[in-house]
């Protein structure tokens, strides 16, 4: 089966994990930027992320058997004022490596106005840039996901942003028509905090109709095999029957379009 893992943070992965990943079939990925980093102080530091990210990361990656494409983003903390206007000031021009295909974690968490402020600012930037995001929401575990989730919806709605071009991860039941009502992708996170393997596998069973708006991620792994979960799906759908096809549509077909990488 192809795999491309459309939200994976490979900088926080050993380099014999990353060489595993690629033996079990992972051909590419796409890394984030995180939306919330304790020592992100400056707009310097955020800057030399993204810098190492194009620099290392995708280098690195490659020489280890997997693609890496990123999505940049200003997390939701860490930064001063100051800071993130100066971010948001030259996230354009950053926009425009060849590596970069999106903005992303965008989105909120807690639902409160400077994660809205946050949010409204980087959606104008990928509009006026035509670039797809990948939008943040709480985990399916925190009793705020549904309310927030629907409050990130009416944000999108408001600032009229392509639904085409969103990716909403980390999606629990609960949320689970709420976003994929609204024609954007869904993304099924599967990490400690959200979805196991086997949940993906049962909701791709279950909402055939769906499957041409479905991702899946390994979001973070934290170590273990938390970062192979989705070679781990792909098990869990053979082992509910699927044909190589209909799994190859979540885990090849849909990343690459939603994402138009440039993968053979």
């Amino acid at each position: 089966m192809r795999m491309i893992d459309p939200h994976l943070h490979l900088d926080r992965m050993k380099g014999k994990e990353v060489e595993t990943l690629s033996m079990a079939g992972v051909e590419g990925a796409v890394l984030p930027t995180p939306h919330m980093l304790q020592w992100m102080v400056s707009a310097e530091t955020l800057f030399r992320m993204w810098r190492m990210f194009l620099d290392f990361e995708v280098k690195h990656s490659a020489s280890l058997g997997i693609k890496v494409f990123v999505t940049l983003s200003v997390p939701f903390y860490g930064l001063d004022t100051e800071s993130v206007a100066e971010a948001l000031k030259a996230m354009p021009g950053y926009l425009d490596h060849p590596s970069v295909v999106g903005l992303g974690e965008i989105g909120m968490d807690a639902g409160i106005p400077d994660e809205e402020r946050l949010f409204r600012a980087q959606l104008a930037i990928a509009r006026e840039q035509g670039k797809p995001v990948i939008v943040h929401t709480p985990t399916p575990l925190e009793p705020q996901a549904v309310e927030v989730c629907r409050q990130i919806i009416k944000v999108l709605e408001s600032e009229r942003f392509p639904m085409d071009k969103v990716v909403f991860d980390h999606t629990g039941r609960a949320s689970f028509r709420d976003r994929i009502d609204t024609g954007a992708m869904v993304g099924l996170s599967l990490c400690y905090d959200k979805l196991r393997p086997e949940d993906a596998a049962e909701i791709v069973a279950e909402y055939p109709q769906f499957r041409s708006q479905l991702l899946i991620n390994s979001e973070f792994g934290y170590a273990a095999d938390g970062y192979f979960s989705v070679p781990r799906s792909v098990l869990s759908m053979r082992r509910l029957g699927l044909k190589r096809d209909a799994i190859e549509t979540i885990t090849w077909d849909n990343p690459k379009r939603f994402f138009d990488l440039d993968i053979d």
